[in-house]
């Protein structure tokens, strides 16, 4: 078993994916337990470049020597003055210095140079078919599927999310990996989602008849190239699927807690019988999946709804641009 600590009721799993259970500070009194699970990894050390990564160099002793480059298939980058220097391999403080050693030897009044990433060319995805924003997207670290959906601006009303296709770029071009994100909602496991790769195309078909327009006011953005790197991109919707009367994409007011937004989206569906002999299938509440994206990493709380309900408390769980609620089934 991985090693376990505890620090004041906090219950931290070390391991690649890290998971606990914490008792949110406004529910303590009322016994509300939401568990978390940790997705994204937190970048303990320095960005290292790569080739393909754009890069801006500043000299605040001299600006007109500032200057923005592309880190060549070579790993090399070309400076004013400096000439040619090896940058993959390096973080950017590191090739901060060794730019700095190249340019005092021509002028000694320069003893520094600031580095910072542009956009991280090295780690591009493209995001194609029912989302917001179609296009090429650069990241600095690579996201699970989900994350590069919402950086395309979230799937459009239409979207088909059990029916998502993974198309693999660089040495496997073409290969084909279909994902029912649905199915990894209902479970909470998007650590099991299959990794995404620089150079990979994820498709989110559309219905038929989709738009991408509907009636809770969220319209799509049309296709067309768009680039980004960094911090996700968050409009101010929420996305609920799973067992309710009208899943989709919906404006978020400022406040709205997950109540409102269930109640938003037709509330829960009623019990219903798959067929006359089979089991009856129902909203599972105890189990609902809010998934929050940040720049370290996707978080899955799990909530039991019913107790929410019940207890009033007194701190509503509020939701932020970007967050997406699942309500699982279960049989009965």
């Amino acid at each position: 078993m991985d090693g376990v600590s505890n620090l004041d009721g906090l219950h931290f799993f070390a391991g690649k994916r890290i998971m606990f259970k914490q008792k949110l500070a406004g529910y303590l009194v009322f016994g509300l337990l939401l568990q978390i699970f940790f997705l994204g990894q937190v970048n303990a050390q320095e960005y290292i470049l790569e080739p393909g990564d754009k890069i801006a160099v500043s000299f605040w002793q001299q600006p007109n020597l500032n200057t923005e480059v592309l880190i060549d298939l070579d790993g090399r980058i070309e400076i004013p003055v400096a000439g040619r220097i090896t940058a993959a391999g390096l973080t950017v403080s590191q090739l901060g210095v060794a730019i700095v050693e190249k340019v005092s030897i021509y002028n000694r009044n320069i003893t520094q140079a600031l580095v910072q990433v542009v956009e991280y060319g090295s780690k591009k995805i493209f995001v194609t078919g029912a989302v917001q924003m179609p296009g090429p997207y650069t990241f600095e670290y690579i996201p699970n599927v989900w994350e590069a959906i919402l950086q395309a601006g979230g799937p459009l009303e239409s979207a088909r999310l059990d029916q998502v296709t993974i198309v693999r770029g660089g040495n496997t071009n073409g290969q084909l990996i279909s994902v029912d994100l649905k199915s990894y909602f209902n479970t909470s496991d998007l650590s099991r989602l299959p990794e995404l790769r620089p150079g990979d195309n994820i498709n989110v078909p559309g219905t038929a008849t989709g738009s991408g327009a509907g009636s809770n006011g969220t319209a799509g953005a049309g296709a067309g190239a768009s680039t980004s790197s960094g911090l996700f991109s968050k409009r101010s919707v929420v996305y609920i699927y799973g067992q309710v009367v009208s899943p989709g994409v919906y404006e978020l007011e400022e406040g709205t807690d997950i109540l409102e937004a269930i109640v938003r989206a037709g509330g829960p569906l009623l019990t219903v019988r798959s067929n006359s002999n089979g089991p009856s299938v129902e909203p599972d509440l105890e189990h609902v999946r809010l998934i929050t994206v940040g720049s370290e990493g996707t978080v899955v709380y799990e909530i039991d709804l019913e107790n929410y309900s019940k207890v009033g408390a007194p701190n509503p769980l509020i939701l932020k641009a970007g967050d997406t609620i699942h309500i699982p089934y279960k049989e009965s």
